[in-house]
């Protein structure tokens, strides 16, 4: 067999896969109303970080959490005045008429004093399990609750999520 025949062969291939990936990431998608979709899915913002009983905002704590077919992708830096903390991940996302379903593939942070610091320290995890969120309407908003008490609100352009115990841990506003 010919370089050029395999070459074209392991074109084929990749066109046939990419082609199945497109339909399953399409499918997964299918049984989920428009209207929770169109809440759900887009780019987010990172607009307040608490922890440790501050409120941090950029440009000490910045971040992104996007939401496209099928895939779920979140990045935050921190660059706070005693730390350094900065985390990616991506993975996959379903969206049924009653649930959303999600998990990371692969995500890692990295954490230190500062970015410069010689002993920074990076943490793989792989992978994060997928996790089930019961979907419901409340009004407007949009709520997704896990039985261990933690709480997505979709309202308008926001997007909070809440501790089991209800105090506020991060808070997005959806880029237009």
């Amino acid at each position: 067999m010919t370089q050029e025949l395999r070459i074209k062969q392991g074109l084929m291939v990749a066109v046939v896969l990419l082609t199945l990936a497109l339909q399953h990431t399409g499918a997964a998608q299918g049984g989920a109303p428009a209207g929770l979709r169109s809440v759900l899915e887009g780019t987010w913002t990172l607009e307040e970080w608490h922890a440790d009983g501050q409120i941090m905002r950029p440009p000490e704590m910045t971040g992104r959490w996007m939401v496209y077919d099928g895939v779920v992708m979140a990045t935050r830096h921190r660059n706070g005045p005693k730390d350094f903390q900065s985390t990616a991940g991506y993975g996959a996302y379903r969206i049924t008429a009653d649930e959303w379903i999600y998990g990371y593939e692969r995500s890692e942070d990295a954490s230190g004093p500062t970015a410069a610091e010689a002993k920074l320290r990076v943490t793989t995890t792989l992978p994060v399990p997928m996790q089930a969120w019961k979907a419901r309407r409340e009004g407007a908003k949009v709520i997704l609750e896990r039985d261990n008490g933690l709480r997505w609100e979709f309202d308008g352009p926001w997007f909070t999520l809440f501790s089991a115990n209800g105090q506020v841990v991060r808070k997005y506003r959806k880029v237009q």
